[in-house]
């Protein structure tokens, strides 16, 4: 079980999905009703259909995890790359829990507020090989990375790709909440960097780890701020145009900033349109567009390190290659969204569970969210299929906001350690760490996050 850990957790949990679908019926709620769907047995040419599915819905993501392994491949070829990782490390030499915990802040705030959960996947191998270097163990770098952009999805603050389908579903304004919000993501912050410095410290190591992509060649000659500079911009573009700006803040300057670009013209002929496409104004872009981003940036970083093309095509396929097996993982977690989707085998298992108690309860409640989000990847399915009938369930609207907090906090603690949270895996599997090992190392983290939550929870609903 050492090899392929993760690739093998996940197969297994799709193994299990196929077998509830011979077992138990599957159900969905339309009006004020639970409609049996009776079972859905899936059988091997079904789930081979699939395949296209996850192409057509989902194939974007496993291309931007290669586009990311092929970017940081050409980073490779530079010793700029390298001479940036060394300034780092040698930056914060003697004081390294300052680097892990600005990292955690800055990736659960941005998670937070913009929702950029997957597209932060773009600094994890730099990340990473910072904190390899620095001598700590690959469990710290993914409670440093994964801990800190699941702490962010546990409390949304101004995430309105987080929020609406929520608020939508529960007839809440988009700000309802977001002092009770902050709240939980400072506590759960709090708790994530005391118990990751404590597991940092018990695991450090004298000798640094390598990581992958520290290169082995070294010229003091080479420059680091052309990879620092587009490192920088990237990262700064995926903010902003993560953030939503009109729904969240009113704020229209992107929109109107892209119509004049777009109406430019240079002998009557719209220059930047044309070339631009169908681009989005920032605060409506998705993964898919930074793909873009990625490509334009490996030209950009090559071009200022002087990389010849030759060297960047070699480049950035060694770094796809060594993509594949976090973009196949990730890939396979859609499958069992799709499962999940088409065969809607949640409901039938929550409905029991809510029937345990009569209207609102905070732990039944978050039970079944915590089974809900177990089954989807992602918020927008489990908001959209199960939340009306949760709502149905009660009676009392002035529990809403409760339980608008409750279903984001049990998504992010839930993607903290199920199989098939799709930042998880990708961490898991770029790394090469043991799915059993992970949650050895958390599981206090995650009970004393859970005992936290639920009295917050229990406060806000006596409040």
């Amino acid at each position: 079980m050492k090899k392929h850990n993760i690739l093998k957790v996940v197969c297994i949990a799709i193994l299990l999905a196929v077998i509830l679908t011979w077992i138990i019926p599957g159900s969905y709620f339309s009006g004020s009703e639970i409609v049996d769907q009776g079972m859905g047995q899936l059988g091997l040419f079904d789930l081979f259909d699939y395949i296209t599915g996850i192409l057509v819905n989902w194939g974007y993501i496993p291309l931007f995890i290669l586009a990311i392994g092929g970017f940081y491949g050409v980073l490779y070829k530079t010793s700029g790359y390298r001479n940036l990782l060394d300034k780092i490390v040698e930056k914060y030499k003697g004081s390294e829990w300052i680097f892990l915990t600005l990292v955690m802040i800055i990736f659960a705030v941005v998670t937070s507020v913009a929702g950029l959960y997957l597209g932060l996947l773009f600094l994890f191998p730099f990340v990473i090989t910072v904190i390899l270097l620095m001598g700590y163990s690959k469990v710290t770098a993914l409670l440093t990375t994964v801990g800190s952009i699941c702490v962010g999805l546990i409390a949304p603050t101004y995430s309105a790709i987080d929020l609406s389908y929520t608020h939508q579903a529960l007839s809440l304004e988009m700000n309802a909440g977001l002092v009770t919000r902050i709240i939980i993501l400072v506590v759960c912050l709090i708790l994530l960097v005391v118990n990751t410095l404590v597991y940092a410290k018990k695991h450090k190591i004298d000798s640094p780890r390598k990581g992958f992509l520290y290169p082995e060649s070294k010229s003091k000659k080479a420059k680091a701020w052309p990879v620092a500079l587009v490192l920088d911009i990237v990262f700064i573009i995926m903010i902003l145009s993560f953030i939503s700006w009109s729904d969240m803040f009113e704020v229209d300057i992107f929109n109107k900033a892209l119509e004049a670009i777009q109406d430019f013209k240079l002998f009557k002929f719209p220059v930047f349109a044309k070339v631009l496409g169908g681009v989005s104004a920032f605060g409506a872009w998705q993964i898919s567009d930074f793909l873009v981003l990625i490509v334009l940036a490996t030209g950009f970083v090559a071009l200022l390190s002087r990389v010849k093309f030759d060297e960047m095509l070699d480049g950035f396929g060694a770094g796809a290659k060594r993509a594949l097996r976090p973009a196949l993982v990730t890939s396979l977690v859609y499958f069992f969204l799709m499962i999940s989707y088409y065969q809607s085998l949640p409901l039938t298992i929550i409905k029991p569970i809510l029937g345990l108690t009569e209207g609102f309860n905070v732990i039944t409640t978050s039970l079944a969210a915590i089974v809900s989000h177990l089954f989807h990847v992602e918020i927008a399915y489990s908001t959209s299929w199960i939340l009306p009938y949760v709502v149905s369930t009660v009676s009392d609207a002035t529990t809403y906001n409760v339980i608008a907090i409750l279903w984001h906090a049990m998504y992010g603690f839930v993607m903290l350690f199920v199989p098939t949270s799709a930042v998880l895996v990708a961490g898991l599997s770029y790394l090469n760490v043991s799915y059993f090992k992970w949650l050895k190392a958390i599981w206090k983290l995650l009970l004393q996050l859970l005992v936290v939550l639920l009295v917050i929870f229990l406060i806000v609903l006596a409040i």
